[in-house]
């Protein structure tokens, strides 16, 4: 049995209004900004120890997500990282010389200031293993400066927050 002239015209509109909201859900600065921090994560992790040319090849995806100019400070009195070179030479080396290194991203607070900038703060939590193969989790704050170079967005800076202390 046909549908009556109203439903089909309802059933159009529904369909417009799905199309439109998965174009700008798929298209959002958050999505992409999240989906940055995904990729992060998995150049960063592997499960089991590498050579230094594996550890590289892995790491090497991070230049896209990264400015020419980046800037990753750790704070604890460590010299900041400048330099997306830098900061892809440290991230291989680290990953060469751990035996595994799990980083995941949660509860992301992206704040996005115009059609170029944006903020993110993030809970980074790496998981390692010590020397009797134990996992190790620790967990950091991070603040990290975004910027929109070529339609996508990428890494400027970060900054490990100092920890907060708990009160009673």
């Amino acid at each position: 049995m046909l549908a009556s002239t109203p439903a089909r015209v309802a059933i159009v509109i529904a369909a417009l209004a799905a199309v439109v909201a998965g174009y700008r859900w798929w298209n959002s600065p958050e999505r992409q900004v999240n989906q940055l921090l995904s990729d992060v994560a998995t150049a960063l992790s592997h499960e089991s120890a590498e050579t230094d040319l594996r550890a590289l090849t892995a790491v090497a995806s991070l230049q896209q997500h990264l400015t020419p100019d980046v800037s990753i400070d750790m704070s604890g009195g460590s010299t900041p990282i400048r330099g997306r070179q830098e900061v892809i030479a440290t991230a291989t080396r680290v990953r060469a010389s751990s035996s595994m290194m799990r980083v995941q991203f949660f509860d992301p607070e992206i704040v996005i200031s115009g059609d170029t900038s944006g903020t993110t703060r993030v809970t980074v939590q790496m998981t390692t293993r010590d020397a009797s193969g134990q996992e190790v989790a620790a967990v950091y704050t991070v603040a990290m400066t975004l910027v929109m170079v070529e339609g996508r967005w990428q890494i400027a800076s970060g900054r490990v927050l100092p920890e907060q202390g708990s009160t009673l």
